[in-house]
């Protein structure tokens, strides 16, 4: 497998991202390069496979560093304070000091959470991020956004704080659950939606156009494709975040789908739907609502909705019983600007968005009633 570095260039917080076939029985000579402390806290997740745990562990430990590691339950629902405070309390009780580091070792939970939890304890703390999970690495460890989820919305308490670096082991997909690979799916197909817009297109036939062909090897977990997938998923946020850390203006771009997503994660207690399915139904809904404001045409909506169900994501709600808890959670939503909606939207071609603020939530509540009836 061949190996990628990919920067992400933020003048002093400039950092790069490692792409190599077992990295993680690899990790420590890359980790060890970095200006940190003999410490290293490793939080993890119970659905990590323990062989993860240990090749990363042992790896670190032959390279000199003081392992810890603590072990969460999985899933959206426990990225909230309680956990934040169990990796707060675990570092206190065991004197880790500012010099020491918080490394994510699993999915996208782990990254935000573990971000989280190291931008704020002793004002910030080194972090590193090895993300095991399809989503995690093509989406939720690259770009500094950390997070965790309260009652009243998802991602509202969080910090922009960047890694030190990151490891990506494309082998690591091949151990997970089928449901789990198509989360992250749902965000790679996202970057096909905005390439262009992103300045970094796939190729003169697009992302899109690969992902479209190249379906069955995808699925399969062949290994080039998984290397070629992540790669361009990661350049272009990489490109995206050395070019706007903080969302100010392009970064936006990345939200596509995710005000009509983090809704629907909400209202159905991120049980019903997965954050990639619920991203897939975002990016459908998305795009409709393109259509009916003239800025995409139906048949390119038709293409979109088509690969997307290809697959084997969800392109609409099944139900309208979550409708007002969907709308009124979207109202919460920290995309909001002086108090308007504000969505990504597909424009004019496959591969190009634009942002639009101000449509009313009475017609975001007819469209997604019209697409479930």
């Amino acid at each position: 497998m061949d190996n990628k570095k990919i920067t992400v260039s933020l003048k002093d917080k400039s950092y790069d991202i490692f792409i190599k076939g077992n990295i993680l029985s690899q990790c420590g000579k890359y980790i060890k390069q970095l200006s940190i402390g003999k410490k290293i806290l490793i939080v993890t997740q119970d659905k990590v496979p323990k062989k993860f745990i240990n090749q990363t562990t042992k790896d670190l430990s032959k390279h000199g560093f003081n392992i810890f590691v603590l072990v969460l339950s999985s899933g959206e629902q426990n990225k909230n304070l309680t956990s934040l405070l169990t990796i707060i309390s675990f570092a206190i009780k065991n004197k880790f000091e500012r010099s020491d580091s918080f490394c994510a070792l699993g999915g996208g939970v782990i990254s935000d959470l573990t971000g989280f939890a190291a931008s704020i304890y002793y004002r910030g703390i080194n972090f590193i991020c090895i993300p095991t999970t399809l989503l995690g690495m093509v989406d939720a460890a690259v770009g500094g956004k950390t997070a965790i989820n309260i009652p009243d919305g998802k991602n509202l308490l969080g910090t922009f704080y960047q890694p030190k670096t990151i490891l990506i082991d494309p082998n690591c997909l091949k151990t997970l659950p089928k449901k789990e690979f198509l989360v992250g799916m749902g965000e790679v197909l996202k970057y096909a939606l905005l390439e262009k817009t992103a300045r970094n297109p796939y190729s003169k036939s697009g992302f899109f156009y690969f992902l479209k062909t190249n379906k069955n090897n995808i699925l399969k977990l062949k290994t080039k494709s998984l290397l070629q997938i992540i790669t361009h998923s990661v350049s272009i946020k990489a490109y995206i975040v050395s070019k706007d850390e903080r969302e100010s203006g392009l970064r936006a771009i990345l939200n596509l789908g995710h005000t009509f997503a983090h809704g629907i994660e909400q209202a159905y207690n991120y049980k019903k739907y997965t954050h990639g399915e619920a991203v897939s139904i975002g990016m459908c809904l998305a795009s409709k609502l393109a259509q009916n404001h003239k800025l995409l045409s139906e048949s390119l909506v038709t293409s979109i909705i088509n690969l997307i169900s290809s697959y084997s994501l969800p392109t609409k709600i099944t139900e309208l019983s979550k409708l007002n808890k969907i709308t009124q959670s979207m109202l919460h939503d920290k995309k909001i600007k002086d108090g308007k909606l504000r969505f990504i939207l597909p424009h004019k071609e496959i591969g190009k968005v634009k942002i639009i603020s101000g449509i009313p939530i009475d017609e975001v509540k007819s469209l997604i009633k019209k697409e479930v009836t």
